[in-house]
């Protein structure tokens, strides 16, 4: 459990500077904020956004209260229009908003994007016209192959979509990495940052970077700590109590629902801060047993990972796998849903009085186009 330390945490000074590697040398990333960008030049320009999910409708609503000329492109039939209609915003099917535009912002899913643009953006795109995308995958593994003559550029929020809104309407910004992998123009580079500019982000900070790190570190991040190795590290400690015969419930306690708390420490202050805010005896345990749970054959499984997305397997794998169907995907969520955490989660979560006001089980039901 969390402690109070009676001296305050200062984080040293390379606590509070931003890396990059280049091999094994580290070296300062490339920042941008907002008196480095011209907001006129996006303001400046007919934007249609494509898609109105977790990220369209930040950007679409953020683009729309700093003075920009945006548009919401659907498909016919879209549960989202009258959602995007109701918060004031012009929708038009995805033809329609690209013929109108000379900024394309492409934020459908990274499995439906290259069909998406193959049918309906790529035919009807004015010439010169500029592609914003919101996560690389579909540049990087070939998905998407962009007119010659057009901008390709990328502006991604390091947070959702309900964040990125939050963030914007309260005078603030959540952090965003910017790229360019085409700038025919010459002026690629100062319309993503005004881009970023006007979504918010560079009141926090931009970083650059490439469609091929950013898609790259993404990914990896996902697979094997934020979601993958995170989910399976905590159904195996909640495996190794219930079946030593600790109690479900406390079993759940400990291996889930304190997980926040940890994290929340690392947000703030990082790793030094969760465990200069945590007990001696949680501390010396992190120490000696965490190198034991997570030695060091699991970072060489991590660069099998790695080396999995780089090649393109993982994401072959994925594509192949949503053309036909699904099966894989289908198959491994349904056997995920079953693991008895879940049932257990469930009746806990029903008793937690914060959560019930706040988030619940249904928010995430409309997550994606499967559910």
């Amino acid at each position: 459990m969390p402690r109070r330390r009676v001296s305050a945490y200062d984080p040293s000074p390379l606590d509070r500077r931003t890396t990059t590697h280049e091999g094994d040398q580290p070296m300062a990333a490339e920042m941008f904020y907002d008196d480095d960008a011209d907001l006129s030049l996006i303001q400046g320009r007919k934007v249609a956004v494509i898609g109105y999910g977790s990220q369209g409708h930040a950007h679409a609503l953020n683009l729309r209260d700093s003075g920009v000329d945006v548009r919401v492109g659907l498909a016919e039939g879209s549960r989202s229009r009258a959602k995007a209609e109701a918060e004031g915003l012009r929708v038009l099917t995805v033809a329609e908003a690209v013929k109108e535009a000379d900024v394309v912002v492409i934020l459908t899913p990274d499995q439906v994007q290259r069909t998406v643009y193959a049918e309906e953006i790529q035919p009807n795109l004015n010439e010169g016209t500029a592609l914003v995308f919101g996560h690389g995958f579909n540049i990087r593994f070939g998905y998407i192959t962009p007119e010659p003559g057009s901008d390709v550029l990328m502006v991604a929020p390091k947070g959702p979509g309900h964040l990125v809104r939050r963030e914007y309407t309260d005078g603030r910004g959540v952090p965003v990495i910017v790229a360019v992998e085409q700038d025919p123009s010459g002026q690629a580079w100062d319309l993503a940052k005004s881009y970023a500019k006007a979504i918010g982000g560079l009141r926090a900070g931009g970083i650059r970077t490439t469609f091929t790190e950013e898609t790259e570190t993404d990914l990896f991040g996902e697979q094997a700590v934020l979601c993958g190795g995170a989910s399976q590290l905590v159904m195996y400690g909640f495996e190794t109590l219930t079946e030593a015969g600790y109690q479900p419930e406390v079993a759940y306690f400990e291996c889930l629902h304190e997980l926040k708390l940890i994290v929340d420490l690392m947000i703030e202050g990082g790793i030094a801060k969760q465990r200069w805010s945590i007990s001696d005896t949680a501390e010396f345990g992190d120490y000696v047993s965490g190198p034991r749970v997570i030695s060091p054959e699991v970072k060489d499984n991590m660069k099998a990972v790695l080396a999995d997305i780089q090649d393109g397997t993982f994401a072959k794998r994925f594509i192949d796998d949503q053309d036909a169907g699904a099966p894989e995907f289908t198959r491994l969520r349904e056997q995920g849903a079953q693991h008895p955490i879940e049932k257990t989660g469930k009746q806990l979560r029903s008793l937690m009085s914060w959560i019930k006001d706040g988030a619940s089980d249904s928010d995430y039901v409309e997550g994606s186009a499967a559910r």
